[in-house]
C-alpha cells in the first residue's frame, strides 16, 4: 500500500514491495527481541547493506545504486512499520546521516 500522495511510480511500488518482505523477514520478527535486549545487531547492518539499502541516493561510483531520494522514502515508509522505533532509527540514521557526510567529504 502506497502512502497516496501520488509521487511514487511503479518502480517504487516495486521496491517497497521487496523491502516490506526484508523487513518482515530480517527485522520484524527479532524488533522486540532486540528493544527488551537493549541491543541492536551490527550485522543488520550488513544484512540491510547486501540488499543496497544504505546507498540508495548515491552515485554508482561510490557504491550507490543511484536509485534516488524517493527510493530511500519508500524505504523509511516501510522502516517505520517494522515493530521497533529504536531499531528503524538506528538503520535512518545509517542510512541518511551517515552516508551524507561520507559520500560527500569521503
Amino acid at each position: 500500500m502506497s502512502s497516496g500522495f501520488g509521487v511514487f511510480a511503479q518502480e517504487h511500488e516495486a521496491f517497497r514491495a521487496t523491502a516490506r518482505q526484508i523487513i518482515a523477514r530480517e527485522i520484524k520478527p527479532h524488533a522486540a527481541k532486540w528493544d527488551e535486549a537493549e541491543e541492536f545487531p551490527i550485522a543488520l547492518y550488513r544484512t540491510l547493506a547486501s540488499h543496497g539499502f544504505f546507498g540508495l541516493k548515491y552515485p554508482e561510483e561510490y557504491g550507490g545504486t543511484n536509485a534516488g531520494c524517493l527510493y530511500e522514502a519508500v524505504l523509511t515508509e516501510e522502516l517505520a512499520k517494522c515493530g521497533s522505533g529504536g531499531v528503524a532509527a538506528g538503520i535512518g540514521a545509517q542510512m541518511t546521516i551517515a552516508t551524507g557526510p561520507i559520500n560527500s567529504f569521503g
